[in-house]
């Protein structure tokens, strides 16, 4: 290998070596939910407690807990779906898919989606369409459908469904002190860092 050869190998190692640093410390960085954006996440998760108690959620609710999810709409066949597909459509223009969007588009900075789920994880109400329909086994769901708290992801990462750097919270939505479904609130970690 000649002299030249060489030296455009180092120098290509050289910038592959610093773009990989660069981009694994940035990875490990973006994620940290920094003392700076905690109040903020506290004060949204507060939000999310009053928006879950709103008595048109708790409807909705209610309603699409005795419905029972769409009969063989499992996640591998929901992720078949377009946003513009009549199925999904009416997650979006439900009353409750409405008034969810009115709040997330009142802070549009701050909150990128917002989802109404069941007892049986289905969801009832969205304001864009969500990775899967079924959400049990996530922990946005569990925590706060089976132990009735308020959840917060520990990190902030790519929603699944909207791609924005978000930081998941959930809050119960009750009926008379019994917890009967979830409302998840995607909030953007850029905004949380102002």
């Amino acid at each position: 290998m000649n002299k030249q050869c060489l030296s455009l190998t180092v120098r290509a190692g050289q910038v592959f070596g610093a773009l990989f640093l660069t981009a694994w410390l940035g990875a490990a960085w973006a994620g940290d939910v920094t003392p700076k954006m905690q109040p903020k996440i506290d004060a949204y998760k507060k939000q999310a407690v009053a928006w879950a108690a709103d008595p048109l959620i708790v409807k909705s609710v209610k309603e699409a807990n005795a419905k029972g999810p769409i009969p063989m709409m499992g996640n591998a066949k929901w992720r078949e779906l377009k946003e513009t597909d009549p199925i999904v459509k009416a997650f979006v223009d439900h009353p409750a898919g409405q008034l969810m969007s009115k709040w997330m588009n009142a802070d549009a900075k701050g909150i990128n989606k917002i989802v109404l789920t069941g007892n049986k994880s289905q969801r009832v109400a969205f304001t864009s369409m969500p990775a899967i329909y079924i959400g049990k086994g996530k922990p946005n769901f569990d925590a706060s459908f089976n132990d009735g708290k308020v959840w917060q992801q520990g990190e902030s990462k790519p929603d699944p469904s909207t791609n924005i750097d978000s930081v998941q919270i959930s809050a119960p939505v009750k009926d008379a002190g019994k917890v009967i479904g979830v409302l998840l609130v995607s909030l953007t970690a850029g905004n949380l860092n102002q």
